[in-house]
């Protein structure tokens, strides 16, 4: 038997960055009792980001950026640099790599979704879907999340609002339907390489 772990946003922790330059709301950590202290094999959040600055460092860790909402942000690595300056781009980059974020124009709100390297491999997409519409989605073996990022959706047998999420472990079927206008959502599922 599967069983659904809701994660409802009032209820996710906001931890501070490693840097001190701002806070992160973390939706997801496992084990659920890590930390950025103590470690963790996998963990999602989301972050605003208000001013330029260094990323925290995090040996051994990597990690995945989208842009979530805001006029965009350059990330500068020591031998490049990659501008997202559109909802739902992407940056993939180990975290130990030194890098600095220079805001566009103003504030941005992004998703992380950062995996302990050789412990747990991580297939993480973002989906959409337009009001009233349906989608049939498959999971595998594994451990799963999948987090509501725009517009509330109906999904597993209960509704997700924005900043909402659902945990669980193993296969699983079901539908997504967008209720109240579009609906956006990572689909992440964890497991070991």
């Amino acid at each position: 038997m599967t069983i659904l772990t809701w994660i409802r946003r009032q209820d996710q922790r906001v931890v501070p960055w490693r840097n001190g330059g701002g806070s992160t709301r973390e939706v997801a950590i496992e084990p659920r009792d890590g930390s950025l202290e103590r470690g963790f094999d996998w963990r999602v959040s989301c972050a605003g980001v208000a001013v330029d600055g260094p990323f925290s460092p995090f040996p051994g860790v990597d990690r995945s950026l989208w842009l979530v909402r805001g006029a965009g942000v350059r990330l500068e690595f020591a031998d490049h640099a990659v501008q997202l300056t559109a909802p739902w781009q992407r940056v993939d980059f180990p975290g130990e790599q030194t890098v600095v974020a220079r805001l566009l124009a103003g504030p941005i709100d992004d998703l992380n979704v950062m995996v302990r390297r050789g412990v747990i491999r991580c297939a993480a997409c973002i989906e959409a879907l337009t009001e009233g519409h349906v989608r049939r989605v498959e999971f595998g073996p594994g451990e799963h999340l999948l987090l509501a990022l725009a517009g509330p959706l109906a999904v597993l047998g209960g509704v997700l609002g924005p900043g909402d999420a659902v945990h669980w472990r193993g296969e699983l079927a079901g539908e997504v339907l967008a209720l109240d206008g579009d609906a956006v959502w990572l689909q992440a599922t964890f497991a070991s390489p």
